[in-house]
């Protein structure tokens, strides 16, 4: 929980909403710190903090990706020579020579790392698979974070040299997310390692501030499916996401317990997760703006919070058990989504949505062939108890498309690790994204791309709906056979979305290992934080 650890007192009927007050003020949330990058005291032309540690201190250059080859070796060079870097003549020898990306250095106080990305081909698919200028800055500085952290670099001083504003962004987010160890956040397991402060020269503070929002949104959604299942049941995580936003004027928070959730009939959110310990919760962190004249209907955003999926009675095997406490990744990553909005103060209404349960093996789990009743009043004959993130979903989804007046949503977006199908065609990097509307899933595929966040829009070809045909019920929640299953589970969802214009992504939410842009080591990467943000920056322009 956001300061603290434990349950919260949300338990009865829907728990209290967060006062009113200034932007949230909550310092962490299960051991991670939020607020992002330390400055130093040069930082940005501002008084900041220095870090403490007493290593060496560290440069890192950052050469805009327009510059050719000649301009970037002089005028690096020359940069480094006007902030008192001290080369040795090998050194600058081999820099002007040698052909690449990343440079490392050795100057008199400390390391020099030379950033000098080169734009690569595209590979057709209309650009929408090409590296943007803000993806390759972001990668290369992520994967300088780690040295930085391995050689207790004191102070990193960042130069900027003819950077673009999404190049400066880019850095800044890398090096944010390159410094997220989750092993030095948890007591017991390794000793923290000092993180250096930053002095920058030629990054504004908004510049500054606009990287710390992203990169602790995305780190939350990182941080939050790195956390042991037994610290994150449905009551702890629905607590924990109030936490985060008391004080704020512009978020109000509502949980719904199991009572309320039965009392609403949500009765495919209540038969998942009424077998565990701690029974669902459905999460609503609603978002609106002060100041703004309200032209636009809000987005509603659902997350799939399974915070561990044992299959049910259709128990998976150990090893396709082994990581599913990530399988609330989506949840994660809309809970990440909602806090870089409210820090960044956006300027679109939002609702944000939480299904939450523990799919468990217990007495009282739902059965395969069991028949449950949804909020919508469909029926749903159980096929498959290992089908059930969009079970939770299309319950959420009916509180979200329910919300009338001013609050109903223009856009329903969901966010899921749903199928092992979208894995085997697209792979762990890349989402599949399926929506009702094209100029919608065109815009977030470009988001995607601009923001190193890629995903692919998939068919909803209704001739697969045959498969969820059901004798006994509306719609059976999985079909017969594995073929075609991520577009099933699409259209099984499809059926609980109303009029309201869809998108719905489907995501893996986990690095395998060590990755790229800033992926230090194995956990989650809070997939989308970073396409959906670009996406909300840009949907009040239309």
């Amino acid at each position: 929980m956001a300061d603290k650890r434990g349950r919260g007192a949300e338990q009865g009927k829907a728990g209290p909403k967060t006062p009113a007050g200034k932007p949230s003020e909550a310092t962490s949330i299960f051991g991670l710190p939020l607020g992002g990058l330390v400055l130093g005291s040069a930082g940005a032309g501002a008084k900041g903090k220095k870090s403490g540690a007493s290593g060496p201190r560290a440069r890192l250059v950052v050469v805009g990706v327009g510059l050719t080859d000649g301009e970037r070796s002089v005028e690096t060079l020359s940069l480094l020579t006007k902030a008192g870097v001290d080369l040795d003549g090998w050194q600058r020898e081999r820099f002007l020579k040698k052909r690449g990306e990343v440079f490392s250095l050795l100057g008199r106080e400390g390391p020099v790392w030379v950033l000098a990305p080169v734009a690569r081909p595209n590979g057709g698919h209309h650009g929408l698979l090409e590296l943007s200028p803000y993806t390759l800055l972001r990668d290369l500085a992520g994967a300088v974070a780690g040295p930085a952290l391995e050689n207790a670099v004191s102070e990193l001083s960042v130069s900027f040299l003819r950077a673009s504003d999404d190049e400066i962004l880019g850095t800044l987010v890398g090096l944010e997310l390159g410094f997220y160890r989750f092993r030095t956040l948890r007591p017991g397991i390794v000793a923290g390692q000092a993180r250096p402060s930053l002095v920058l020269d030629g990054a504004s503070m908004p510049q500054l501030a606009a990287a710390q929002h992203l990169a602790s949104a995305t780190n939350l959604a990182r941080h939050l499916v790195n956390l042991p299942p037994a610290d994150l049941d449905p009551a702890r995580y629905a607590a924990a996401a109030k936490d985060l936003f008391a004080g704020s004027t512009t978020m109000t928070v509502e949980i719904w317990d199991p009572k309320r959730v039965e009392k609403e009939g949500m009765g495919l959110l209540h038969g998942v997760g009424k077998g565990a310990a701690e029974g669902p919760r459905l999460v609503h962190m609603r978002y609106r703006p002060k100041g703004k004249t309200r032209s636009k209907q809000p987005l509603a955003f659902v997350g799939k919070g399974i915070t561990f999926d044992t299959g049910g009675l259709d128990i998976k095997d150990a090893g396709s058990m082994r990581l599913m406490k990530k399988d609330m990744g989506g949840s994660a990553s809309v809970l990440g989504l909602a806090y870089w909005a409210e820090q960044s103060e956006l300027d679109v209404d939002c609702d944000f949505y939480l299904a939450l349960a523990e799919n468990a093996v217990d007495r009282h789990a739902f059965h395969p062939g069991d028949i449950l009743r949804a909020r919508n009043g469909q029926t749903v004959e159980i096929d498959n108890t290992d089908a059930e993130g969009r079970l939770v979903l299309a319950d959420a989804f009916d509180v979200a498309i329910s919300q009338k007046g001013k609050d109903a949503p223009a856009v329903l977006f969901d966010l899921a690790t749903l199928t092992g199908a979208m894995r085997v065609g697209l792979g762990t990097r890349l989402a599949g994204m399926f929506a009702t509307d094209d100029k919608l899933a065109d815009a977030l595929l470009r988001a995607g791309q601009l923001r190193g966040d890629p995903m692919w829009r998939m068919p909803l070809w209704t001739d697969y709906a045959v498969g969820l045909k059901s004798v006994v019920a509306d719609v059976a929640n999985s079909g017969p056979g594995r073929f075609g299953g991520a577009i099933t589970a699409a259209l099984f969802l499809a059926r609980f979305v109303g009029q309201v214009p869809w998108v719905h992504i489907d995501m893996y939410g986990w690095a395998e290992g060590p990755g790229i842009g800033g992926l230090g080591e194995p956990g989650g990467n809070g997939q989308c934080v970073q396409a959906l943000a670009r996406f909300l920056e840009t949907y009040k322009d239309g």
